[in-house]
């Protein structure tokens, strides 16, 4: 059973509804009580909580602020959560493994959202450990106009409790040009305002770090509405059918990855 992410970022409260039951009718795993924990980094050891005991085919509503992490800038710890039938020690060097066999067709998935005054988004999602020596590639067509805020949030979590940090760099992929580097950590939640390129509408800015994968979203805030919105783009092995589909994504990454090239001052 997969990691559940809790998520806090800019003026939203960050939010993630667990669900004891499976998400098809063949599952017996769900069956009795389980009880929640949170896990999370404080840069050199894992931190856990209990939080409930959750019943059979019952759903706990978790907020981020439940939890009195600070942030640094931009950059917030990432809270997992776990579905477990033992306890776990105070402090932990790796992750704990899970305890329920289950099935990933479909991901078990928790409800993962934000919300902000009245408005609130949301999608199903799961997360599990990333390798350290992996890297990102995403095209991001999830800018907005009109008075949204906009914001590329990239979501990491590795099996290390160990904070290390690198760069995420950007470029306009129409030009192939160099706009940008911002510093993210791992196990963390890593916002980076866009608003301040003034990237055009025909433009399609592609966000790439070379040492560090996770998930990247867009997400967009109206003050005005108030309203939210929040996508996420996929790998680029989800474009393939048929085949050798993470051999196709290598091929993709390194073609990318040989072409951009910031601009050394």
């Amino acid at each position: 059973m997969p990691f559940f992410p809790l998520c806090n970022v800019n003026k939203t409260e960050g939010y993630c509804t667990i669900h004891n039951f499976p998400p098809n009718n063949w599952e017996e795993v769900s069956l009795g009580h389980k009880y929640l924990w949170a896990i999370y980094s404080d840069g050199s050891k894992w931190i856990t909580k209990l939080i409930c005991k959750i019943g059979q085919r019952e759903s706990k509503k978790v907020f981020y602020s439940d939890f009195e992490l600070e942030s640094d800038g931009n950059i917030s710890p990432l809270i997992i959560l776990q579905l477990r039938k033992t306890p776990l020690n105070p402090f932990l060097r790796e992750l704990p493994k899970h305890e329920f066999q289950y099935s990933s067709t479909p991901e078990w998935r928790a409800t993962v959202g934000f919300k902000y005054l009245t408005a609130e988004t949301s999608y199903q999602g799961e997360i599990n450990p990333f390798p350290n020596k992996a890297s990102l590639l995403t095209f991001h067509p999830f800018i907005q106009y009109s008075n949204i805020e906009n914001y590329f949030v990239f979501v990491n979590l590795e099996s290390s409790p160990v904070y290390r940090e690198t760069k995420i760099e950007i470029y306009n992929s129409n030009k192939r040009e160099y706009i940008d580097e911002v510093t993210v950590r791992n196990n963390s939640i890593n916002l980076i305002p866009l608003n301040k390129y003034n990237i055009k509408q025909e433009e399609l800015p592609i966000f790439l770090c070379r040492n560090m994968a996770g998930i990247p979203f867009g997400l967009g805030i109206n003050d005005t509405g108030p309203m939210l919105s929040l996508e996420h783009t996929h790998p680029p092995a989800s474009l393939v059918v048929h085949g050798p589909r993470w051999r196709f994504q290598k091929d993709i990454k390194e073609r990318w990855f040989s072409i951009l090239k910031k601009h050394e001052n």
